[in-house]
C-alpha cells in the first residue's frame, strides 16, 4: 500500500520565504548576542537571559528588522548595554528561555505572516499590504494591527516586566 502524495499547503497557508529567512536572522541575532555577552559576563546563564531579552525587545518592535547595518546594530546595542548593566548589578529580571521564545516566534499564525513580511520586513505601507492580501486598505490596516498585537504577545514572555512609576 502506498502513501498518498504529500500536497503543498494552499498558498494562503504557506509562509512567505522572507519569514523563514527572518527566523534564521532572529536565531543568528540570539547566538551573536549570547556569544558577546558570554565574554562580557562571567555567568553564561545571564548571557542567555540578556540575549533572550534583546531578541524579545527587537521582536516587540518588528519594523526594526527592515534595517541592516548601523540602525539595526544600534538598536541591539541600546537594548544589550542596559541589560548587561542590570546583570552586572544583580538586577536582571528572569524571563523565559530561548527555546520557548524561539518556538513562540516561529509559531506566528499563518494569517499574520504575509502582513508581517510586507510591513515589517519589506517596509510596505497599507496600500501595498492591501494589494498583497487582495483586500481594501481598511481591512489591510486591521490585519496589520492584529499582526502587531500578536507579535507583541509572542515576545512578551521574553521581556522583563516594566516597573510602573508612581507619583
Amino acid at each position: 500500500m502506498t502513501e498518498p502524495p504529500v500536497s503543498e499547503p494552499p498558498p494562503e497557508r504557506r509562509s512567505p520565504p522572507e519569514f523563514d529567512e527572518w527566523l534564521d536572522r532572529v536565531r543568528a541575532l540570539f547566538e551573536a548576542v549570547r556569544f558577546t555577552c558570554t565574554h562580557r559576563l562571567a555567568d553564561p546563564s545571564l548571557a542567555e537571559q540578556v540575549s533572550v531579552q534583546v531578541v524579545a525587545g527587537m521582536v516587540a518592535r518588528p519594523s526594526v528588522f527592515r534595517y541592516f547595518g548601523l540602525p539595526f546594530s544600534g538598536r541591539i546595542a541600546k537594548l544589550a548595554e542596559g541589560l548587561i548593566a542590570a546583570a552586572d548589578a544583580g538586577e536582571l529580571a528572569v524571563v523565559c528561555g530561548w527555546p520557548e521564545l524561539r518556538d513562540r516566534i516561529a509559531g506566528l499564525p499563518s494569517e499574520h505572516r504575509e502582513p508581517f513580511v510586507v510591513t515589517c520586513l519589506r517596509g510596505g505601507d497599507v496600500e501595498e499590504l492591501a494589494a498583497a492580501l487582495g483586500c481594501d486598505p481598511a481591512a489591510a490596516e486591521l490585519r496589520n494591527e492584529a499582526m502587531l498585537t500578536c507579535v507583541g504577545e509572542l515576545a512578551r514572555p521574553g521581556t522583563a516586566p516594566v516597573g510602573i512609576e508612581r507619583g
